[in-house]
């Protein structure tokens, strides 16, 4: 199998089956990024199968907008973060930059933010993954086994939970078995619809693996799972399953165990399939990982609103607003400020009258701040060295109301450093606190 290391929008690279690996990258965009593009009654069928994950030309390939990895019969792709491209750095200090951002994201839970990947800096992104994930599936299952409470319906002969009337009457009276009564109860039983999914999952990832010590640590899942019946699982059976306070690191697996299953395009024999994939939109990733900082480290003064929308640009009630992130000071609600996160690099951008801002952005966000009666737009950029630049503002004078301004700043955060993800979280921290301030005045002092 040929290994490829790519980066978004990077160097293309050959492909050793365009067709199939196509046709692959179709069905996932179709199942879970076909949200991205707005589509139209007049949309041609063309158009309606693509995909917006590699862009093909003849037998070459390059990558878009999406990182993580890409794993065929012939290839294992992995795409890295474009703000990487330019920077030489080594392997394991991006993943480690990886697991940190995943660390904030909401949407994807990774709980390997401290995990030591020295020891592993041969493995590739896809056996690390599922290494990782080993780990913390072995973890849960070995050291605390979870019961779940089962409907069950059963015809028994002395009562247990509740009689079911309708069912004794259709079931068991119409057939001259009046002693067997219709109950339904709920029994704890260690062979449940989670416990069942996560041996489905190991064993997905079981036909995955090609490292020794991660399919040791599957099959002792399995093994573990002996008495839980096999059975082909999907995202479905994780829906309302409760999870009691003694159980809580349950909901890491859940969601770990949701992440492996709606990355896969299901067959009846998928087990054997030789295609799989992690892929992640890095706009997400960038607007997430800001928003769950901000919720954690500032949430005591400032109200923190995730892709809040709940108005509409016009009184007719269309063209819905949805901002990245809406923060409302706590002590003077009258200071609002929309956070709006870019992930574009910007190039030389302090030559640029624009700063590097796109137009349109600034349109859509100056409609939003009228329409929100807010003054104040904070556009975030990752950085592109490991210098911070200078923030840039501009400002936007109602032509209805004299005394009205629109206060922009664009500003470069620490997203990624040289010296490795641990020294982004103070200067961040700080950069932060910093442009927050100077929107509230001297109302903060510690944020």
């Amino acid at each position: 199998m040929k290994s490829i290391t790519s980066f978004e929008f990077g160097q293309t690279f050959d492909v050793t089956s365009r067709d199939e690996l196509e046709e692959y990258l179709r069905a996932i965009w179709k199942a879970h990024y076909s949200y991205e593009v707005e589509t139209s009654p007049s949309q041609t069928e063309e158009n309606a199968n693509r995909q917006g994950i590699l862009r093909f030309d003849g037998n070459t390939a390059r990558a878009r907008n999406f990182i993580g990895f890409i794993q065929s019969e012939y290839e294992s792709i992995e795409i890295y973060p474009k703000i990487f491209r330019e920077v030489n750095m080594e392997k394991h200090m991006m993943l480690k930059h990886l697991f940190y951002w995943f660390d904030y994201c909401r949407k994807w839970r990774f709980p390997f933010t401290d995990v030591n990947l020295s020891d592993l800096q041969d493995i590739d992104l896809p056996d690390l993954i599922l290494n990782l994930i080993a780990n913390q599936l072995y973890g849960v299952v070995s050291t605390n086994p979870i019961s779940l409470y089962q409907n069950m319906e059963e015809a028994m002969l002395k009562p247990k939970g509740s009689l079911n009337f309708g069912r004794y009457i259709s079931s068991s009276m119409v057939n001259g078995n009046f002693h067997l009564l219709q109950c339904d109860h709920q029994p704890m039983e260690y062979d449940n619809r989670l416990n069942r999914t996560i041996k489905y999952v190991a064993r997905l990832l079981l036909s995955k693996s090609r490292f020794a010590e991660t399919c040791q640590k599957l099959e002792d899942i399995i093994f573990i799972l002996d008495e839980v019946e096999d059975q082909v699982c999907n995202t479905s059976f994780l829906d309302h399953i409760p999870i009691s306070p003694f159980y809580q690191e349950y909901q890491t697996t859940i969601g770990l165990c949701r992440m492996v299953l709606e990355q896969h395009v299901y067959n009846h024999h998928y087990e054997h399939s030789k295609h799989w994939s992690l892929l992640l939109p890095m706009e997400y990733v960038f607007e997430d990982f800001i928003a769950g900082f901000l919720e954690k480290h500032f949430s005591a003064d400032w109200e923190v609103k995730y892709q809040k929308s709940d108005l509409y640009l016009t009184d007719e009630k269309v063209f819905q607003m949805q901002h990245d992130i809406f923060l409302v000071y706590k002590k003077d609600r009258s200071i609002r400020i929309i956070v709006d996160t870019k992930y574009k690099l910007r190039g030389n951008f302090k030559e640029d009258k624009k700063k590097g801002i796109a137009q349109n952005d600034l349109y859509q966000m100056t409609s939003y701040t009228f329409r929100r009666g807010c003054s104040n737009v904070l556009l975030l950029y990752p950085n592109q060295s490991d210098e911070i630049e200078q923030d840039d503002r501009f400002h936007i004078s109602s032509g209805l109301y004299y005394n009205h301004k629109i206060a922009v700043v664009a500003a470069e955060i620490p997203f990624w450093s040289r010296k490795g993800h641990q020294n982004i979280e103070g200067l961040l921290l700080r950069t932060l606190r910093s442009l927050l301030y100077n929107f509230a005045g001297t109302q903060i002092v510690d944020a």
